[in-house]
Parts: structure tokens; C-alpha cells; sequence
């Protein structure tokens, strides 16, 4: 295939897309330079819709397809966001427990991953399944203060509860 313009260019190379696959994307044809001098091309989806994407973005995974998959993760349990653009407090229990198990830059990382606390929900689904819709006044607790985040060992608990389910800690 030849092309009259410049294609991409990493480490000052040519770089030719046309039939690569980026997640759900194949790249059809090159379709020129967009207005800040990067390639774009014409891409492919799974779902069928043709779109034209920067090439950058594509090798950089910015871009996984024409905009079906969020869409698609957005229905699958409804709950990440809400209309209002509030975060439901299940799915925000969720995510946080999450964050402070597996990221060491956490602020309170040291006491739950930190210490060998992990969170081993495989999904959203499957923790919201476990717990159902969180009751008004309640928080995210688990029974068993040493383990980890796992189907059985969680509870909505009142803050009653939870001040009673503490580790004791070393007097100085």
C-alpha cells in the first residue's frame, strides 16, 4: 500500500497501522494528519461502526474501540455512576476497599494490603451479591478484623459494630 503522506512515526520511523488490531479495533486505511500534525486512521470496531482515531492514541491503548466497550461496562451492573454523576455507596465501598488492599500509594494502604489484607471479590457483581444495597447509617466491615475482603467475611455494620471490631493496638 502506498501512501503519499508520512504514516506515524515512533523514534523517527515510519509506522504503517492499516490491519493491526487495537482491542477491539482494526485499523482500515490511513486518513491523513488531523490539525496538530499527529496521523490519524481509519479504524474498524467489533460493533461495526467506522471510526477515525490518532494514531498515538491507538498505540498508546487510549483507545480500545469506538466508544461500545464503556457502554457496554457502563450496563453491566448499572451502578458505577448514577445520571447525576453521584457514585452509589455500594459501588464507592467497593472501589475504595479495593484501592486500600492493592495500591501502595494508598494513604492507608500500610493497614489493610500493608498487612496482608486482600481483596479477593472478583467483581463488582459478585460483591454487591454477597451484601446487597447498603443500609442507611451502615459501612463497609469485615467480621473477622485479620482477614481479607472475601465473600463471607463482610458485613454492612453500624458504627457501633465496627468500633467493637478493631484490632486492639500495641500500648507505647
Amino acid at each position: 500500500m502506498e501512501h503519499k503522506r508520512p504514516l506515524a512515526k515512533v523514534n523517527g520511523r515510519i509506522v504503517d497501522l492499516t490491519g493491526q488490531h487495537f482491542g477491539r479495533l482494526i485499523v482500515l486505511s490511513y486518513q491523513g494528519l488531523n490539525k496538530y500534525k499527529a496521523a490519524t486512521w481509519l479504524c474498524l470496531c467489533g460493533c461495526g461502526v467506522e471510526k477515525v482515531i490518532n494514531s498515538q492514541h491507538l498505540r498508546l491503548g487510549l483507545v480500545r474501540s469506538c466508544g461500545c466497550l464503556k457502554r457496554e461496562l457502563d450496563k453491566t451492573h448499572g451502578m458505577s455512576i448514577k445520571p447525576d454523576g453521584k457514585v452509589p455507596p455500594e459501588y464507592d465501598a467497593y472501589m475504595h476497599a479495593k484501592y486500600r488492599c492493592t495500591n501502595p500509594k494508598a494513604q492507608r494502604y500500610k493497614n489493610y494490603g500493608g498487612r496482608g489484607i486482600k481483596f479477593l471479590f472478583a467483581s463488582f457483581e459478585q460483591f454487591f451479591a454477597e451484601l446487597g444495597p447498603r443500609p442507611r447509617g451502615k459501612t463497609l466491615d469485615r467480621t473477622d478484623n485479620n482477614g481479607n475482603y472475601e465473600p463471607g467475611n463482610v458485613r454492612w455494620a453500624t458504627p457501633k459494630q465496627q468500633s467493637n471490631n478493631r484490632r486492639r493496638r500495641a500500648k507505647k
